[in-house]
């Protein structure tokens, strides 16, 4: 196996022990909200002179985001992106799978998570700006690697080898209530301020059924207090 990516979840997925069939390209524009188009023009050259190194009796796997599933962030810059470099793939690679993956927990030099922001905020004593209603899907970094794993060790690539997959936390949580739970563990309060607008959160119940994994993958998500007791793990 070889994983493509210097990033935090590049060097993450360097840890999951799967059949050397499997090609990850786990690298990209990190910042979501990154407004610059000759990066993301960069990102689209260098995924495809990766793609033509690649042997193609591999499995060509693209780590992506599943907010290309969001039909709010249809003009976004990072989603277009992210949409463009699947088709890519999909066009000039005969075996592959596009893994579409929700916001990750997990505590490391990128200020722009979700997480990391908020936490940060909460040390610097900065306002956090939340829009009204909004909910995110949220999973950490040690169930993805064990999704993953468990998911390549599996996987039939004599049968199929053009997959989408979608993964997810069974409950998105609204971000106040991360703030509230950020609150309690860190035992200070946040100042934030909450922005009236149209949320774009992402509907999970529309995704398409064949490109969702077995129940049993969710196993742990599915614990009480999980995303408190993850934030707990990684920021105290």
């Amino acid at each position: 196996m070889k994983v493509f990516g210097n990033g935090f979840l590049a060097k993450n997925l360097k840890k999951i022990n799967i059949p050397k069939v499997f090609f990850i390209y786990a690298a990209g524009v990190s910042n979501s909200n990154l407004k610059i188009k000759k990066q993301y023009k960069r990102e689209i050259f260098k995924f495809r002179q990766t793609l033509k190194k690649i042997n193609k009796k591999r499995v060509f796997v693209y780590i992506s985001s599943l907010s290309v599933e969001n039909k709010y962030l249809k003009n976004d810059l990072y989603v277009k992106n992210k949409l463009k470099i699947e088709n890519i793939l999909k066009n000039q690679f005969e075996n592959y799978i596009i893994i579409r993956l929700p916001q990750i927990i997990g505590k490391n030099k990128n200020k722009n998570t979700l997480t990391n922001s908020i936490y940060n905020s909460f040390l610097n004593n900065k306002k956090f700006i939340v829009w009204k209603d909004s909910v995110r899907n949220l999973i950490d970094i040690d169930d993805i690697n064990k999704i993953l794993e468990k998911y390549f060790k599996k996987y039939n690539y004599k049968s199929s080898n053009k997959k989408i997959i979608n993964i997810f936390n069974p409950r998105s949580i609204p971000v106040l209530e991360l703030l509230q739970i950020f609150t309690k563990l860190l035992g200070k309060r946040i100042n934030y301020k909450l922005l009236k607008k149209n949320n774009k959160n992402i509907n999970l119940k529309i995704i398409k059924r064949d490109t969702l994994l077995p129940k049993m993958y969710y196993k742990n998500l599915k614990k009480k207090n999980y995303i408190k007791n993850v934030l707990k793990k990684h920021y105290l």
